[in-house]
Formats: C-alpha cells, structure tokens, sequence
C-alpha cells in the first residue's frame, strides 16, 4: 500500500501507523512463533535477555538525545517514557534492574549474563536504527529531523507491546510470567499512546507525515535484523 494511501485512507493517523507497524514484516518474524513454543533453559533465558538488555540500553539512551532535539511542544510526550525507564524517580526501580533480577531468577549469575555474546543481528540493529532516532547524520534527507525521530521512537513503543506479550509466554516455562518485568505489557501502552500522540503532533502538519514515514518504516526495518539477533540467541 503505498504511503500517500495509508495517510488519506483515516483522519486518525495515529491509526494508521499503528497499522503499518503491525503490517510490516518484522511483526510476523518467527522470533513470535519461537517465543510462544519454547521451553526455556537457563542457557537460552540467558543470551535472550542478555541481547534483549543490549539493545534495550541504547535505546534509553537514544530516547534521551531525543527529547533534547524536539521542539519545546513535544519535549513533554517522550519525558514520561524516559522517566519510567529509569525508575520514575527511583533508581532502584529502573527497568534494567528489573530484567537483570529476571535473569537471576531464571538461574543465570551475573558473571554469566556479562559472558553471553551479543548476536550481530543486535548490533546491526543498533546502527541502523540510530540513525532515525538521532538523524542528524542521516544522508540525503531534508525532513524534518524531529518528526523523523517522532516515526522512529512510535515503532519501537508499538512492537515493543507485541514482543513483552510473546516474552510473557516464553518465561511462562520458567514458571516466571509474573515476574514485575511483565508490567511491561501495560508500561509499553502507556509508551504507546504517548508515541502514537507525538507522532500525530508532527503529521498535523501534512508536510511532516513523509518525515514521520520515514523514521517509522526505517526502524520497521532495522527491526528484522533485531529479531534476527533475539531469535538467533534463542536458539543457541
């Protein structure tokens, strides 16, 4: 479907990119399927959560060059998300914390969890999507930067639903489904409405919506490769 339909097809175009994210490949990617069938050991929980980690840590930082780059307008739609990242006030509450006492519960020492690889996939992600979080070193592109961060940061917070949901499962096997790291199934809704809002600031303004496009589906994109690196993790 070509990008000037999905825009005209709705006047919700926070729909629509809710649309495209959950219509683009990476949403069907067998790490879904692997996720919801698999019995976990501590090997696989471990290098899981150790890739999950690594590209996890970057984006809180991402998220932070962000919110300096918007418009004052748009600072406040990223802040809370940023803010309930790093444990709402609480540094005993950050979400890193959260997944590392996940791992040790699984039965991985944190010795172990430093030792686990991190799968190329991963770090092709990390490159590739950088570039539309802080697109300041994106060639070619006269779009605006901001609204190209707005489309970046919506596509992770929606898929980001989809993976917490097929991770809940897969620790399900572990008997450690309602572990507090699962709160992230609703934190990520939260995160969700909040991107979904900023994005929809930027295409209010019809001459933003290519930008907004374009950081959306670049890191759609790069977001195979991430679970490229999950999966290949996953398996050993």
């Amino acid at each position: 479907m070509q990008q000037s339909n999905l825009v005209a097809r709705s006047s919700n175009l926070s729909v629509d990119l809710v649309d495209i994210a959950l219509g683009h490949p990476c949403a069907r990617h067998e790490l879904f399927t692997r996720l919801r069938h698999v019995e976990l050991t501590t090997a696989s929980a471990g290098a899981l959560l150790r890739n999950y980690d690594a590209h996890a840590c970057v984006l809180r930082r991402l998220l932070l060059r962000a919110a300096a780059i918007m418009p004052e307008k748009a600072v406040g739609y990223i802040l809370e998300n940023v803010r309930t990242e790093f444990g709402a006030g609480n540094v005993n509450d950050r979400h890193q914390l959260q997944l590392l006492d996940l791992a040790r519960r699984s039965g991985v020492s944190d010795a172990d969890f430093k030792d686990y690889k991190i799968e190329s996939g991963v770090k092709a992600f990390v490159k590739a999507a950088t570039r539309y979080y802080y697109p300041a070193n994106l060639p070619a592109t006269r779009h605006y930067k901001p609204a190209i961060c707005a489309g970046a940061i919506t596509a992770t917070e929606v898929l980001a639903i989809e993976e917490f949901k097929a991770l809940q499962v897969a620790f399900s096997s572990l008997n450690l489904q309602h572990h507090i790291w699962f709160d992230h199934v609703e934190v990520e809704v939260s995160h969700s409405d909040d991107s979904l809002a900023l994005a929809h600031h930027f295409m209010a303004q019809e001459k933003h919506v290519p930008a907004v496009l374009l950081g959306l589906n670049g890191v759609l994109d790069a977001t195979v490769l991430l679970y490229d690196g999950l999966l290949a993790a996953l398996n050993g």
